[in-house]
This record gives C-alpha cells, sequence and structure tokens, in this order.
C-alpha cells in the first residue's frame, strides 16, 4: 500500500509526477522545488507546506549563465580556426555583417518577442532558455566593449565625428545590453519552482501555506480551501479551472455562496492572498 504520510518532511526537488495522492498529507513539509504535474490530488491536506524553487533549481539556473556562454566561446574558437582553413575571405565579410547587426537584432527580439515566448512559453526559464538569453548577453556585452575601444581610439587618431557616431552606437548598445541582463534576472526569479500543472486539486486543502514560485496552470482547484493562503509573486494560474473555493477552515465561508465563479471571480479572490 501507497505511504500517504508526507508530514513534517523536507522533500526538495522529489517528483510526484502523474501519481495517485488522493487523500495523502503533506501539513508542514517542503515542497520546493517538486513536481506534481497531473497528480492526482483530491483531497490532499497542503496545510503549512512551503513552495517554490529550490537551492539546486536556483543553482542550475545560475550554472546556464555561465556554462552557455563559455560554450558558445568555445566553439567560436573552434570554428574561426576551422574556417581559417576551409573559407576564404568571403566567410569573414559574413561574419562581420552578422557581428555589426547584433544589435539592430537584439533590440528586435527584445521588444517584439520576449513577452510573447515569456507567456506563451514559459519553460523559457529552463536551463536552456536562460543559457540563449545569456548568450545573447554575452555576445552584447563583448559588442559594446569593442565599439568602447573602437570610439577611444577614433578621438585619438583625431577622427571626431566617427569618434561621437560610434559613441552614440556605444550608448545604444549599453542599454540593450542592460535590459538583456535584467531578462536574465526576471527570467530566473519567475521560473516556476514547484509544480501542479495539471493536477486534479479537488477539495485539497491549502490554509496556513506559503505558495511562490508555484504553477497550477491548467489544475483543477475547485473545492479547495485556501485560508490564510499566502501567495508570493511569479505564481501561475494560467486556465485553472475552478468553480468555488472556501475560505475558511474547515471548508467553511464558500465563494461565491451559491454557484459557480463567473468570468473573472476567480481571480479577483486569489487576488486578495498575494503578497507583492
Amino acid at each position: 500500500m501507497t505511504n500517504l504520510n508526507y508530514t513534517n518532511q523536507n522533500l526538495q526537488n522529489r517528483s510526484f509526477k502523474g501519481q495517485d495522492l488522493s487523500g495523502a498529507d503533506f501539513t508542514g513539509s517542503d515542497l520546493r522545488g517538486c513536481n506534481f504535474t497531473g497528480a492526482n490530488l483530491i483531497g490532499t491536506n497542503f496545510q503549512k507546506i512551503k513552495t517554490g524553487q529550490s537551492d539546486r533549481q536556483v543553482n542550475i539556473m545560475v550554472a546556464a549563465t555561465i556554462i552557455c556562454p563559455v560554450g558558445l566561446l568555445g566553439f567560436i574558437m573552434i570554428a574561426g580556426q576551422m574556417s581559417s582553413v576551409l573559407f576564404s575571405d568571403r566567410f569573414y565579410k559574413i561574419f562581420n555583417f552578422f557581428l555589426g547587426s547584433m544589435p539592430l537584432l537584439a533590440l528586435i527580439f527584445q521588444m517584439f518577442i520576449q513577452d510573447s515566448i515569456t507567456s506563451n512559453f514559459p519553460e523559457v526559464a529552463n536551463f536552456l532558455g536562460i543559457g540563449v538569453i545569456s548568450i545573447l548577453f554575452a555576445v552584447m556585452s563583448s559588442f559594446t566593449v569593442g565599439l568602447a575601444m573602437i570610439s577611444t581610439s577614433s578621438f585619438s587618431d583625431g577622427s571626431s565625428v566617427q569618434g561621437f557616431f560610434l559613441l552614440l552606437l556605444m550608448v545604444i548598445s549599453t542599454i540593450i545590453t542592460f535590459r538583456i541582463f535584467k531578462w536574465i534576472i526576471q527570467s530566473i526569479q519567475s521560473q516556476p519552482g514547484t509544480s501542479f500543472r495539471k493536477a486534479n486539486l479537488t477539495d485539497a486543502d491549502f490554509s496556513h501555506s506559503e505558495v511562490q514560485n508555484t504553477d497550477f496552470s491548467f489544475a483543477i482547484l475547485t473545492g479547495a480551501c485556501i485560508f490564510d493562503w499566502a501567495i508570493q509573486p511569479h505564481t501561475q494560474f494560467t486556465n485553472v479551472y475552478c468553480k468555488y473555493l472556501y475560505l475558511e477552515p474547515a471548508y467553511q465561508n464558500r465563494r461565491p455562496t451559491e454557484g459557480n465563479f463567473k468570468p473573472g471571480d476567480l481571480s479577483r479572490v486569489l487576488a486578495r492572498f498575494i503578497i507583492k
């Protein structure tokens, strides 16, 4: 028989994906980094739990910001050595053109694509997602430093017009680079740690729980008790299915008192528990 008693335990980074845990008791446990995706959690007791990012998850994401740019640098060095043997000067012209257009490409990407990827594909903040953003940051940082050096050289050679033009490009590149850096920080901070994605949480009890960086997307929350539920930032409730909730202990104070939630009502109820 499956053990359903998980009270007061450190269960960080455990996977319960797809398991039948209906009626299980997780009271007082640390569930940071846990994966309950698609699990059956009907009537499960989650009182006084803690959810969010685990230290291991944060360390992996920080590692991605270092490993991916370093890996790209190694690839470029190897590709550069091979190209000197295999390609003509035409290759270098194409490569230089690509580097020259990098600020414009980065600006277009940051202005028009970032929000779409983040909202439609939350996994953008995983290892590969953050790694790609970090590579873009490394490239833009190198480009900005290069512009600063060339601009200084132009002023030294008496080419003031060229120097000011390059200085302007450096300022624009610096702004873009800073915005990409902020994107990296936001991606790490907003990455879900605990996942209840597509889980069945009907009649689950989350009283006195601290919920942070938790993904409830596509989960069923009908009949859950959320008394004194503290929702920290970066918790996702995308397409949650919920007919009603209980706001007091022992499944009292039903909301709505009769019938089911109307469009927008659930968001207003949950907003009362968000800690800003």
